[in-house]
């Protein structure tokens, strides 16, 4: 028998195979909902960490309207008193980021109209006291120039508009000087109506931004529970942890791209990596069943040794880095013969003898035998071993260089343990 290293292919009965596919099922349907519970719980957690910044927004406007009061009309301070009560307690029952971001953009609308309502009293209260035109057309003019340095963000969502408004209120401050009241009321009136538009633009972008980053974070937050799901995966990490990692920059580009307010890119990032998740899965998966079976194999293997009398002196990982590593076992029996067994995850079974000369030598019992046919003789009892006991179907025993015509000459079996002699009887 050749020297070099011998191998054979290993197959699971039916049966077994079939056993250890329902066991993956099971041990699956349970890592799947793990990695629900913990998308769940990140879904929580960035629930309850938005609401609590919207309830912040809420309590500034809150404190805002309460110092704001005496300067409100009562039945307009009535009304965004109870508008503000109804946004909270709609805040408190929000069930997702959605409702919580709508809540959101309504405060903001209602911290809009409290600065129409405050402007439009500041403006009717200065009316009463000067009676004088003119006056009130320079009280007009600071009215329209504080309400636009009210407006936040006017030159982030429209600058021309802001431009052309400042073009005017500075015409009107000029016309105001000259000290003829008819030469401002069509160019106030008509600062009047570039502020209105100035602000009715800047209210339409700001909410398409808005509901534009509100889009952008509920996919990043789904992202983000994507990745924690399958990093919360013992199996998926075991085997495919490059690969979420590679899903993990997909969702730090996310994070950047809603700094950068690039929000349109986060949606193409949620899209691949959903449609990379469940593939990924079944990957994992699929190298967690191959693992099982050469788990298995290893196991049969080395109870077959032991039935014919060896003692498993190690058995280890041959690259204990990976998990795909083949399981190396090494077993030896009292007279000093040894059998080195190397099963791989997928592929051949190699098995490496030692103690086995290749000269013709007398044989336990009587006889003669060529040892290396001992050796052969032993793989192939231990093989029956293993079909007969464990369903692990072996293939015909191989090397490089085998005579396909040799035929193993008869060799007495090497001696077994007392243990041995008693499972076999």
């Amino acid at each position: 028998m050749s020297g070099s290293p011998k191998y054979s292919r290993a197959q699971l009965e039916r049966q077994r195979r079939e056993r250890l596919e329902q066991e993956r099922r099971q041990r699956a349907a349970e890592e799947a909902r793990r990695r629900q519970e913990a998308e769940a719980r990140e879904q929580q957690r960035r629930l309850e960490a938005r609401r609590q910044q919207v309830q912040q927004q809420s309590d500034t406007l809150k404190r805002t309207l309460s110092q704001q009061h005496p300067h409100l009309y009562p039945n307009a301070a009535d009304r965004l008193h109870q508008q503000l009560q109804q946004l909270q307690h709609t805040l408190a029952q929000a069930p997702s980021e959605a409702a919580v971001g709508q809540v959101s953009r309504q405060l903001e609308q209602l911290q809009t109209d409290l600065h129409r309502h405050l402007a439009q009293k500041r403006r009717d209260d200065e009316a009463k006291k000067q009676q004088a035109e003119l006056q009130h057309q320079k009280f007009a003019l600071e009215e329209l120039q504080r309400q636009q340095l009210e407006i936040a963000d006017g030159a982030k969502f429209a600058p021309n508009r802001e431009a052309s408004l400042s073009q005017k209120l500075e015409s009107v401050k000029q016309l105001i000087q000259s000290g003829d009241p008819s030469q401002v009321r069509q160019p106030l009136h008509a600062a009047e109506q570039a502020l209105a538009a100035y602000r009715q633009e800047v209210a339409e972008r700001r909410a398409e931004w808005q509901r534009r980053q509100g889009d952008a974070q509920e996919n990043l937050s789904r992202l983000q529970a994507l990745i924690a799901g399958l990093q919360a995966d013992p199996v998926v990490m075991r085997w495919q942890s490059a690969a979420v990692g590679q899903l993990d920059q997909h969702r730090q580009r996310a994070e950047q791209a809603i700094a950068a307010e690039q929000f349109e890119e986060v949606a193409p990032l949620l899209a691949t990596c959903q449609q990379q998740r469940q593939p990924l899965i079944d990957a994992a998966n699929q190298s967690q069943l191959q693992a099982d079976q050469r788990d298995y194999i290893a196991d049969s293997i080395a109870q077959s040794l032991e039935s014919l009398g060896f003692g498993i002196i190690y058995r280890e990982a041959e690259h204990p880095d990976n998990p795909e590593s083949a399981v190396i076992l090494g077993a030896a029996s009292h007279s000093g013969k040894g059998i080195s067994v190397s099963i791989p995850t997928e592929g051949e079974i190699f098995y490496d003898v030692e103690g086995y000369s290749k000269q013709t030598a007398a044989a336990v019992g009587g006889g003669s035998a060529a040892v290396c046919d001992e050796a052969e003789a032993v793989i192939g009892e231990m093989h029956e071993h293993l079909q007969g006991e464990f369903g692990v179907q072996m293939g015909e025993l191989q090397w490089q260089g085998k005579d396909p015509n040799r035929r193993l000459r008869q060799a007495d079996r090497l001696p077994r343990s007392d243990s041995a002699r008693s499972r076999q009887a």
